[in-house]
């Protein structure tokens, strides 16, 4: 107990020290916006290179099941293929004229939440890779998210189960469309509300994109889990069951709109 004693003696004023900066790095940090932004920033560009890694390390001990899910991937193309059946919502690449309307670019994620009101990822790619913010997220399953924020190596993007996200989707073969939201409640739901009407939609019709800058047309998002009771206004809420599995989300492609430039300067013009 005395050398206890002794010990704090000792190393009181160094302690204290230790203590009221922390306080004093606190209030600086909560003084203004742009403080904590700098600060985020600078967090995020030295803990990065840290969670890369371990993502790599995640990647090594998951390679037996991801074999799996290859294999599993192939063997559905084998039926699709073999059978004459092609759907081509799914491909990967849309053409306007001669040239690319969408280029992808592969991107790893390096970190991610999804118990959180506003939920984010963390990607691998970042200024000096072509990536900038407002491009679009996929999987090879459905929608993602949008890229929000960007550094030379890294970029975060704001996920479908974001309490700010929205996009347009509709019911695929159907003339049925609202808005796409997230109520925060299950990282495996979302919503589809202020459809006008719901005739011709049943359980598990797809819901795909729909007048987007950022997304292909008719990407996939998720299947109808439910039909809510007409809400007040006439307007109808479907209960969405997302294709992104997002706690074992890996591998991305980040969407860049090859003439996104141009159609914001338009839209600017426009007033729009």
């Amino acid at each position: 107990m005395r050398n206890l004693y002794i010990f704090i003696i000792k190393t009181i004023h160094i302690s204290l020290f230790m203590i009221l900066a922390g306080i004093s790095i606190y209030f600086i940090y909560k003084s203004s916006n742009y403080k904590q932004w700098a600060v985020n920033t600078f967090t995020k560009e030295i803990t990065a290179p840290i969670l890369k890694f371990q993502s790599y390390y995640v990647d090594w001990l998951h390679i037996i099941q991801e074999n799996k899910q290859l294999l599993e991937q192939n063997r559905n193309l084998l039926t699709v293929a073999y059978n004459h059946i092609i759907d081509t919502s799914h491909v990967e690449t849309v053409y306007h004229g001669d040239s690319l309307l969408f280029e992808y670019h592969t991107a790893k994620v390096i970190q991610s939440t999804i118990n959180k009101q506003n939920n984010y990822i963390t990607l691998d790619k970042g200024i000096l890779d072509g990536v900038r913010a407002d491009m679009g997220v996929i999987s090879a399953q459905g929608v993602v998210g949008i890229i929000k924020e960007v550094s030379p190596n890294f970029s975060i993007a704001i996920p479908v189960i974001h309490s700010k996200f929205t996009i347009f989707a509709k019911i695929r073969n159907s003339d049925a469309a609202g808005m796409l939201t997230w109520d925060g409640a299950d990282a495996r739901f979302a919503q589809l509300a202020n459809l006008p009407h719901i005739e011709g939609v049943k359980v598990s019709d797809t819901i795909v994109t729909q007048h987007s800058l950022i997304f292909p047309p008719d990407y996939p998002i998720g299947v109808v889990k439910s039909i809510l009771p007409e809400t007040i206004g006439g307007y109808y809420v479907i209960e969405v069951r997302l294709l992104v599995s997002f706690e074992k989300l890996r591998n991305v492609y980040i969407i860049e709109q090859k003439y996104s430039e141009e159609l914001n300067e338009l839209m600017i013009h426009a007033n729009i």
